[in-house]
């Protein structure tokens, strides 16, 4: 298991995160990280490589197999796009379900990428994890920059897990303004980096979670 850090700091709604070249040092020293909060900026890159992993924004109703964004879905998407604008994104990964990649949409058109689509299947959810790191490794040796990352409520931490060796919190279904920065701070060894992580939030906050998802 890869040597991990772990800070978990909840940014206030509406809040957009910046990390910047100051982002090994934040992911160091939690009370650094809090000192920052007194200007909202744009997510930009860092000196290291970075991947961000998000759960796809709110859903609609109108295809029960595959739906599309919802309205908050929808502007959550840009919220994404306005923070990670200037993060030195070069790769995007999305599953083929409709509200992944619309998920990604706004960012990707702002930088001209063309997003890696993995087809996930049910019942291989494992493999699927696998393809994601695949995937993203593909990407770090590359130098393609910091790796955008839009999975699922039931994958979003086992992608993190496999990505960091940090174990993170179920997702609830109402839970879609967590963003998971993981920080490569040993580029060298694809298989077994050292790692660092924060989880920040983005966007609107979420509602209250139901009682059976505390």
């Amino acid at each position: 298991m890869p040597k991990q850090w772990f800070i978990e700091y909840n940014v206030p709604p509406h809040f957009v995160w910046a990390v910047g070249c100051l982002a090994l040092p934040l992911l160091m020293n939690s009370q650094t990280l809090a000192a920052q909060t007194s200007q909202p900026q744009a997510l930009t890159a860092a000196q290291s490589e970075l991947v961000v992993v998000v759960r796809h924004a709110e859903k609609g109703t109108d295809d029960p197999a595959d739906p599309s964004l919802s309205t908050a879905g929808v502007k959550r998407a840009e919220a994404l796009a306005d923070a990670l604008v200037d993060a030195g994104v070069g790769a995007i990964v999305t599953t083929h379900l409709k509200r992944t990649q619309a998920t990604a949409a706004p960012l990707a058109t702002k930088l001209g990428i063309k997003p890696v689509v993995l087809v996930v299947k049910r019942g291989e959810t494992a493999a699927h994890i696998a393809d994601v790191v695949a995937a993203v490794n593909a990407a770090r040796t590359t130098k393609k920059g910091t790796v955008l990352v839009v999975g699922h409520s039931n994958t979003l931490p086992l992608i993190v897990k496999a990505l960091s060796g940090v174990t993170v919190s179920n997702i609830c279904d109402s839970q879609h303004a967590d963003l998971f920065v993981l920080s490569i701070v040993n580029p060298r060894s694809i298989d077994s980096p050292t790692a660092k992580l924060i989880k920040l939030k983005y966007g609107d906050a979420d509602p209250p979670f139901a009682a059976e998802c505390k």
